[in-house]
This record gives C-alpha cells, sequence and structure tokens, in this order.
C-alpha cells in the first residue's frame, strides 16, 4: 500500500511563505527606502519659514549640488538600490521647474559641487558602489580624483587638472579664487585630514597645511578669508564627530572653534547672512531634522526650527534670501527622496 504524501501542504505553505515575504519586501521597499513625500505643506515659525517647491524629478540621497546664476544644478547621487547616477539637473526658480542637462561624464556619488560666477565645478567623488563589510558599514568606497567644469552656456563638461590623491565624501567650498577640498576616504579607504587648494585661474593643485580632525561625511564652508571644516564622522555612523576647525588662507593656520552642538554626518549646509546654517544628517539609526547655525562674528551656535522631515544626504545652497533643501534620505543609509524646500531665516530688527 502506497504511503500517503503531503506535498499540496507542503506547496502550500512555502506559496504563502513567498507571498508573505513578497509583501514585506514591497512595504520595506515603499516606507524606508523611497522617503514618500512631505508631511506638511508650507511651515511657518518666528525665525524662519520653510516653503515647498518642486521635487527632484528622480530621488536620491549623497548627490552633489548648488547654485549658479540664479539656478539649482544637481550632480549624481545614488537611488534606492544604491545605483549611481551620472545626470545633471537644473531647478529654475522663476518657473518653479527642473530640466535635465548634459550628462556628467561618468556615473557619480558623493561629489564635492561648489560654483564661481560663470562655472560649476565638480571634485572628486566615488564610483558606483561596490560591497564592504565593516562595522555597521556595507559599501566600498572607489573615490575619483577627476576635477570637471560645467559651462551652462554651451552645455558641456570639461576636464581640468586632477586632484593630488583621489577623494571621496569630503569637505568642499569655494572662496578667495580657489577650490578647497578636505578630509574624506583616501583610496586605500582610510580617512583623510589633508586640505587640497585648487586655483582656478593657473589651473594647479597645491597641498596646505591639513586640519587636525580626519573624517568624511563633513561640511566645509568659506566666509571672508576663511574656511570652516565642520563636523563630519569616522568612517562609520557610530561615530559623528563634533569638531568644528577654522583654516585662515592668509596666515595658512587652523583654530579649534566650539564643536557643533548636534554632531552628525551626512547633512547639508549654507551661508547666508553671516551664519553657516546645517541641516539635518544621520546617525546609526535615525536621521535629524535638526537645525543649528554657526554665528560666524561671535562665533557661537544658535539653534533653528527644525526641519519639517528630518533627513540625511541633503543638498544645500542659497540663491537670495533663501537656502535650498533638496532631496536626501527620511532614513539612515541607503533611503531617498526628491524633497525639495526652501528655508528662509526671518529678518530680525538690528
Amino acid at each position: 500500500m502506497r504511503a500517503p504524501t503531503y506535498s499540496m501542504p507542503i506547496n502550500k505553505v512555502l506559496v504563502a511563505m513567498l507571498m508573505l515575504g513578497t509583501i514585506f519586501a514591497v512595504t520595506f521597499y515603499l516606507v524606508w527606502m523611497r522617503s514618500w513625500g512631505p508631511r506638511h505643506g508650507q511651515v511657518n515659525h518666528d525665525l524662519g519659514t520653510y516653503a515647498w517647491k518642486k521635487d527632484l524629478p528622480l530621488p536620491r540621497t549623497e548627490a552633489g549640488g548648488t547654485s549658479l546664476q540664479g539656478k539649482f544644478y544637481v550632480v549624481g547621487g545614488i537611488d534606492s538600490l544604491a545605483q549611481t547616477f551620472s545626470d545633471l539637473q537644473v531647478y529654475d526658480p522663476a518657473l518653479d521647474s527642473w530640466n535635465r542637462l548634459a550628462d556628467f561624464p561618468r556615473p557619480i556619488n558623493h561629489p564635492g559641487v561648489v560654483a564661481d560666477d560663470q562655472f560649476l565645478y565638480s571634485v572628486g567623488g566615488f564610483g558606483p558602489l561596490g560591497i564592504r563589510v565593516r562595522g555597521f558599514m556595507f559599501a566600498r568606497w572607489d573615490p575619483y580624483d577627476q576635477l570637471e567644469r560645467f559651462d551652462p552656456a554651451a552645455n558641456r563638461w570639461t576636464s581640468l587638472a586632477r586632484m593630488p590623491s583621489p577623494r571621496g565624501a569630503g569637505g568642499v567650498t569655494l572662496g578667495g579664487g580657489k577650490i578647497w577640498y578636505v578630509g574624506g576616504i583616501d583610496p586605500e579607504r582610510n580617512l583623510s585630514k589633508q586640505l587640497f587648494a585648487y586655483e582656478i585661474a593657473t589651473n594647479t593643485w597645491e597641498e596646505m597645511p591639513p586640519m587636525k580632525y580626519a573624517r568624511d561625511h563633513m561640511r566645509l564652508e568659506y566666509y571672508e578669508g576663511a574656511i570652516y571644516a565642520i563636523s563630519g564622522r569616522r568612517d562609520d555612523m557610530r561615530f559623528n564627530l563634533g569638531h568644528v576647525e577654522k583654516f585662515d588662507i592668509a596666515t595658512r593656520t587652523w583654530t579649534k572653534l566650539p564643536p557643533i552642538p548636534t554632531p552628525r554626518g551626512g547633512f547639508g549646509s549654507a551661508v547666508l547672512d553671516g551664519k553657516i546654517y546645517t541641516f539635518g544628517g544621520e546617525s546609526v539609526w535615525t536621521c535629524f531634522d535638526t537645525v543649528e547655525a554657526l554665528n560666524l562674528s561671535t562665533e557661537t551656535w544658535e539653534a533653528f526650527p527644525a526641519l519639517p522631515e528630518a533627513r540625511h544626504g541633503i543638498i544645500a545652497g542659497t540663491i537670495g534670501n533663501s537656502i535650498h533643501l533638496i532631496s536626501g534620505g527620511r532614513h539612515p543609509r541607503v533611503s531617498i527622496s526628491g524633497l525639495h524646500r526652501t528655508f528662509s531665516p526671518a529678518k530680525r530688527e538690528q
């Protein structure tokens, strides 16, 4: 007599498990990775207003961007599957619209993007991410040493002198006729504290005195003859650093300033009205909605109204009296959005 078979019930269990797993995976993707839309429209505070602008067409995080000639440019970044973009998007505030321009020469994420009065520049950055397991980090960083210049009038990229050494996820700013790049991750995937300066007029690089604290996912801003290296992390979101260092360009010396109240990496920053504003960021388990500003006349920190949505990998830059806050994930690590807000600080009577 043949023994009874149980293939049908087992198959049904396997199908049910597969369906539940698929539902969980799709839900995780939608809720975590995609970071769907904003929680609020316009948000008003006594210290400033958050307005809602046209979303970036392709959601992303870890892109680069800045303003140039009254428009905002966004370069590269990564999507929800950690695939790297090579597109260049431009936002026109007069039309509240985005357009795609000539693609960057290669896929790039974590680029350093700055602009002078005529051109956009992209410095360093990483190629498509590989796999590396170390602590809480799962991406392999392979940095570039290329410096590329974009001419909006010609819609064309041009390669300039290469960096002294490849770097990604460092701090970058422009001031005094130079592009400044500090920190970041080097080709051996170690953290750097080196400072490089590129002179635009001569198309040459020079190594400057290094800052004291090596770090990545930091910010660098220029103001009145000095650059400011702010916060960042030590190769892992468990180790956010509060360090703030000021480099006097004339004397080529670094000094230590009061630490940022909320240490973080992967945040945005912009200079407006004598203050360096910092927005968002991440740690191992959460994203920040924190907004803090360094008053450059008093060299003290001030708290400002929180972001309506916590984000990391956010791009920040100034047009007129407003700071544009574009893209970035609502959850730590790889999560994305196309969110686009402006923050306009309230004018105070002197």
